[in-house]
């Protein structure tokens, strides 16, 4: 499915020097377009995903030199993985954010392209974009918007470039056509712009399944909240999450946090708050 973000990171791979790293909520689709980009660039890919292995992260972690991290990284890495042919991609890169305090002198020495993805609640909760100015270029992404749903769901370009050239010159679209895409808007605030809820409803046009994908997303995030709550006890994602909707669902649309136990302050909740703001979580999976 088209994203915007992958003129970003076509630009990037042809043009940049600097390392990239791209953040946003879980299951927006950061690592299928990294892949993508990279396949279609002509570029080899050297990928490692430090969530699904976990090895990796005891492996390149460890203090060390960024020469010596750049000798471990070199030896794991097959033959046809050549300098100045290879994109490395560090995929939930949050898992071992020791590689940023070395992403200016693998920038410098340049072997390699460095692109880094991570979900947005590890990366803010572990200050990994505080890397070197000037070394770094950041990709924030986003769930897919109605002109990336529009696409998905076969409006044409030719439409697409009308409905500007009307709204620029601020003329009415015809009435077929505005009511077609009236129609259009009002399943995409149903389905939602999470790639595989929109996948799913373009397959099978049921709302039915595309609910059983977003209650899986959902429950990926609460699995996600749990990581961090040891880290500080006074963390209440999970909580916090579960009474967004309700509360959000009131005439005021304003967010009473004593609904969530009264006998309880803000202090307790306060770091909570701001770590779901950060993360963006609660605004993107539904």
């Amino acid at each position: 499915m088209y994203r915007k973000a992958e003129r970003v990171i076509k630009k990037w791979i042809e043009n940049s020097n600097k390392a990239l790293l791209v953040t946003g909520a879980r299951q927006i689709g950061k690592t299928w377009l990294v892949r993508d980009e990279i396949g279609k660039s002509g570029f080899k890919i050297f990928e490692i995903n430090f969530l699904d292995q976990p090895g990796m992260v005891n492996y390149l972690n460890a203090q060390m030199s960024a020469a010596d991290f750049l000798v471990k990284l070199k030896m794991i890495m097959p033959e046809e993985c050549k300098p100045h042919e290879t994109i490395v991609f560090f995929d939930e890169i949050q898992r071992c954010p020791e590689i940023m305090t070395k992403i200016k002198f693998l920038v410098e020495e340049g072997s390699f392209k460095y692109v880094m993805s991570g979900s947005l609640l590890g990366v803010e909760l572990h200050g990994i974009t505080s890397a070197p100015v000037g070394y770094l270029s950041i990709l924030k992404m986003y769930p897919m918007d109605f002109e990336e749903f529009m696409i998905a769901n076969g409006v044409s370009r030719v439409t697409l470039d009308m409905l500007q050239e009307r709204f620029d010159s601020r003329q009415r679209v015809d009435d077929f056509i505005h009511q077609k895409l009236m129609s259009l808007y009002f399943v995409y605030l149903i389905v939602g712009g999470m790639p595989d809820a929109v996948k799913r409803y373009i397959e099978t046009k049921d709302i039915r399944e595309v609910d059983r994908i977003q209650k899986d997303i959902v429950e990926l995030y609460k699995e996600g909240f749990s990581q961090y709550e040891h880290e500080d006890k006074k963390l209440k994602l999970k909580s916090i999450y579960e009474v967004v909707p309700a509360e959000l669902n009131k005439q005021n649309k304003k967010f009473v946090f004593t609904m969530l136990n009264k006998e309880l302050k803000f202090d307790r909740y306060e770091n909570s708050f701001f770590l779901a703001k950060g993360s963006r979580g609660c605004d993107t999976c539904i």
